[in-house]
């Protein structure tokens, strides 16, 4: 914080790239998505595996699961972080260094607008199976008039 960082990016003991401090994280490299293997250490948090669900079903993207090397982090064209919290936070740079263009990038945007939308149970497609009211509809009390 003192330096200017709003989060944190974990390394293995290797020196991998891990995760943020409480989210997983993703990179777009020339055109493919990416997130470390699940042998980084990692959380295998429900909010990443829904983001890999959407990227393929609705971007057409297979997330590759891979060791990712701290020096892809400056190289990507994209990067967000995901987790409960965070949901999807767009990345704009690692290190005082502009991701991509240094804005929000498209395939981050899209997912993020996406994933608001699955949560709120605003795609249908994913209601039932994803979303469940945690409320319970009460009839309208109306007054007895005598």
């Amino acid at each position: 914080m003192q330096n200017g960082f709003d989060e944190a990016i974990m390394l293995t003991h290797e020196g991998n790239v891990s995760e943020g401090s409480a989210e997983n994280i993703f990179l777009l490299i020339n055109g493919e998505l990416v997130t470390p293997a699940p042998t980084e250490n990692i959380l295998l948090g429900i909010t990443r595996d829904t983001v890999i669900k959407l990227a393929r079903r609705e971007l057409g993207y297979v997330t590759q699961e891979r060791v990712v090397d701290r020096t892809e982090l400056y190289n990507a064209d994209e990067i967000f972080l995901c987790g409960t919290g965070a949901q999807i936070a767009p990345v704009i740079s690692v290190d005082h260094r502009a991701i991509g263009t240094g804005e929000v990038g498209k395939i981050g945007r899209k997912l993020q607008e996406m994933y608001f939308e699955v949560v709120r149970g605003k795609h249908t497609e994913y209601r039932e199976q994803w979303c469940t009211p945690v409320y319970v509809s009460v009839p309208e009390h109306t007054e007895a008039v005598g």
